[in-house]
């Protein structure tokens, strides 16, 4: 290597350094997403969840280079007590998921009950079909609630 190329790389990685130390970034792997918004949009039988949440700086490069469909097992831990979901999108700060088969009917009512989530949610928005939105902080599952046909 040559002297020049050495003292670039020593410079960069000092400036990296610094920068790191000043502003207090933490460089350490996040290996979990930490969920700050969940809004589950109710319609029939099914729901649409649109995930927000905030990802490690490690992480966040990585899914730069290499595409956010990588956080795809991130998204299904969180999922876990749903058993049937398709990801819609997925991106570096939020996740579409369409979710079936979670209410059941009941005479003129469909009824959801409770599925455990993957991590806590620090702020859950349920949306009914009628417009009519009820909001649940620091969850780490989705109520049993029920809406009309």
């Amino acid at each position: 290597m040559k002297p020049n190329q050495l003292f670039v790389l020593l410079f960069a990685l000092s400036v990296l350094l610094i920068f790191l130390a000043t502003f207090h970034v933490s460089a350490t792997v996040q290996t979990d997403i930490d969920v700050k918004e969940m809004t589950m949009t109710f319609h029939d039988t099914g729901a649409t969840a649109e995930i927000h949440y905030e990802i490690g700086l490690l992480t966040h490069i990585y899914t730069f280079f290499f595409g956010s469909r990588n956080l795809d097992p991130y998204i299904s831990d969180f999922l876990v007590s749903f058993p049937d979901y398709r990801i819609v999108s997925i991106g570096s700060e939020s996740a579409t998921i369409e979710l079936y088969n979670v209410t059941r009917t009941s005479n003129n009512y469909y009824l959801h009950d409770a599925h455990q989530l993957g991590s806590t949610v620090d702020l859950l928005v349920l949306v009914y079909p009628n417009g009519q939105t009820k909001t649940y902080e620091n969850v780490s599952e989705t109520p049993n609630t029920f809406y009309e046909r």
